[in-house]
């Protein structure tokens, strides 16, 4: 593997549970990309795409580039070991939970 511009080997450690990755050691490298998506249909404002689009620049006028920026893409690189890439992989094939659950009134158990 070739070590990239400035990337330290001796201290590396796993991303998610901080166990040390010395240099020669089996890792595993996770490159994320999170993008804002588009589904192609536009809506037409109730206030009238003018005062939208006005509103629109008043905001990124007010903004912080770097915040616009990362509402729109963001890339992260993690360095896993063995044990957390594996968890990894296998919450993203068969996440456990399914879609996030709302809970409304009070749980069955008593804490």
């Amino acid at each position: 593997m070739e070590q990239q511009a400035g990337e330290d080997l001796k201290g590396r450690k796993c991303f998610r549970c901080g166990k040390e990755l010395p240099p020669g050691s089996l890792i595993y490298v996770t490159q994320i990309r999170v993008f804002a998506g588009f589904d192609g249909i536009l809506l037409e404002p109730e206030e009238g795409i003018e005062q939208q689009l006005e509103h629109l620049l008043k905001q990124v006028e007010e903004s912080n580039p770097e915040d616009l920026e990362k509402e729109v893409y963001q890339e992260f690189t993690l360095i896993l070991c063995k044990s957390c890439r594996d968890r990894l992989v296998d919450e993203i094939e068969h996440p456990w939970e399914g879609p996030f659950q709302i809970r409304r009134g009070p749980g069955r158990f008593i804490h």
